[in-house]
């Protein structure tokens, strides 16, 4: 008998089970199921109260990608050629993930969880949980071999929980010629179609027949291993009755324990959106009473810029209406009249300029000086009406200016009311969730908030020992200590 398979044996007493040959060393139970998908968990960015955190660190990490840029990668192509065809704006998708995000028949991404035995017989303590991982291992890093439409971007195994399992987190891609629609698009029953599965009845849907597919090739994958795959059907043959109640108690107190460390997580994540809601708000209502205060002032600073303008207006008005106008000077216009009416009279014949000589040059004279003056009266009018002008042009840039302000505020100010009515929206939807919470799963809630509050006092602990810490390391370092 090889090395491997009676070191197996011997270790088999330990786990409850006698020698089963050398064909078989252990039988083992394998579970399969679609998940909810919930990232944060998975990669433990909130670590829930049935965690090791200890053993976090043993986890294996087979793939972790961005989620966002395997849907660039897989669909930006497509998605141009589905908005080139377009004829109405409204039909074009401008972000496909977000599209899909919010569908009522896709999901953004699917996740499958498989498990080899339970936590009685393949604990994470067990000698079978190295085993088990390395089964569930081996099936991962083969898993886009098998499902080529099935793009894997995060999966990992857990070694921090009762019992080693893995989660499978994909996007499904299907590429076929449609009339309406994308070519290459997410579709969960289009990718399993294209690879083969199909839809046996209610109680064999295509998702299950690929589950089953799945589950046969990881029972290869552990029988190469010296693990027998057996069926739960099959494993609670033979049980005596009592015997096989407290299994299936034991069964559905671990699916009730699954389900309060979801909730516990889920409660976490809302009350960690809730807190961050309410800051947000509080911001957004600083944000907008200080761009109050500003559109108060700048509405101020513009108001007093119309009244200025309005009162220069007016003063430039008065002014005008004192401006030498040649046209309605009547008493030179007159005189100049007069003047030469009298020279033409004076210059008729050569013995009338040499009789009037005199009178022709007092005359010349008079014209000479109402023309002289009529051309510094043009001089100063020009001069005073550019003035006027110029300063008529700055007075209302400087409005004009002003009313660009108020008008700048004017709409930071509606952007910022409407950002707080989102804020005040989803704010409002947590605490619907939290109130629901509190109705539904009373003492789950308290079980939470107990943590959360643990924490923040571990936290608070920790800063407290930190700052004990840090002036004796200062006394240390100057060698005064």
């Amino acid at each position: 008998m090889p090395l491997r398979r009676q070191l197996a044996n011997s270790l088999l007493p330990l786990c409850g089970i006698n020698d089963l040959g050398d064909d078989i060393i252990v039988k083992r139970t394998l579970s399969g199921c679609i998940g909810k998908g919930d990232l944060n968990h998975n990669n433990r960015s909130i670590i829930t109260a049935n965690v090791d955190k200890e053993k976090i660190a043993d986890d294996i990490i087979i793939c972790q990608r961005s989620l966002k840029q395997l849907y660039h990668d897989l669909f930006d192509e497509a998605l141009e050629e589905f908005n080139a065809r377009q004829t109405r704006r409204d039909r074009k998708i401008a972000n496909y993930q977000e599209h899909i995000r919010h569908s009522r028949q896709e999901k953004e991404f699917y996740e499958v969880l498989f498990q080899v035995g339970n936590r009685d017989d393949t604990g994470v303590d067990s000698e079978m949980c190295k085993e088990a991982a390395a089964v569930l291992e081996e099936y991962a890093r083969s898993f886009e071999e098998r499902n080529p439409h099935l793009k894997l971007f995060n999966a990992v195994i857990h070694m921090d929980e009762s019992t080693p399992h893995l989660h499978l987190d994909f996007v499904p891609v299907t590429d076929e010629k449609r009339k309406n629609g994308m070519r290459v698009r997410n579709s969960l029953t289009g990718a399993l179609r294209q690879q083969g599965c199909e839809s046996k009845g209610i109680s064999r849907t295509i998702t299950i027949d690929w589950l089953e597919q799945e589950k046969v090739h990881i029972g290869q994958l552990m029988l190469e291993r010296g693990i027998e795959w057996v069926k739960l059907e099959e494993a609670k043959e033979g049980l005596p009755l009592k015997e096989f109640k407290l299994k299936k108690r034991q069964e559905e107190l671990d699916a009730a324990d699954k389900l309060i460390d979801m909730k516990l997580s889920e409660l976490s994540a809302v009350e960690d959106k809730v807190k961050s809601a309410e800051s947000t708000l509080e911001d957004t209502k600083k944000d907008i009473s200080e761009s109050e205060e500003k559109l108060s002032s700048v509405t101020e600073e513009t108001e007093k810029a119309d009244a200025k303008l309005s009162q220069k207006i007016e003063q430039v008005n008065k002014a005008l209406t004192y401006l030498p106008d040649m046209e309605k000077n009547f008493d030179d216009e007159h005189e100049y009249l007069v003047a030469v009416s009298e020279l033409d009279k004076l210059l008729k014949s050569g013995m009338s300029i040499l009789r009037n000589k005199d009178s022709i040059l007092s005359w010349i004279d008079t014209l000479k000086s109402l023309t002289k003056t009529a051309m510094e009266r043009q001089r100063k009018a020009d001069r005073t009406i550019f003035s006027l002008h110029k300063r008529g042009d700055e007075f209302i840039a400087e409005r004009d200016e002003a009313r660009e302000k108020l008008n700048a505020v004017r709409k930071e100010n509606s952007g910022l009311s409407s950002e707080l009515k989102t804020v005040k929206s989803e704010n409002r939807r947590y605490s619907e969730v939290y109130s629901m919470l509190e109705r539904i799963a009373p003492d789950i809630l308290r079980q939470a908030k107990a943590l959360v509050q643990e924490e923040k006092e571990q936290r608070q602990r920790e800063q407290a020992q930190q700052i004990e810490y840090q002036p004796t390391k200062k006394k240390k370092s100057w060698g005064l200590e």
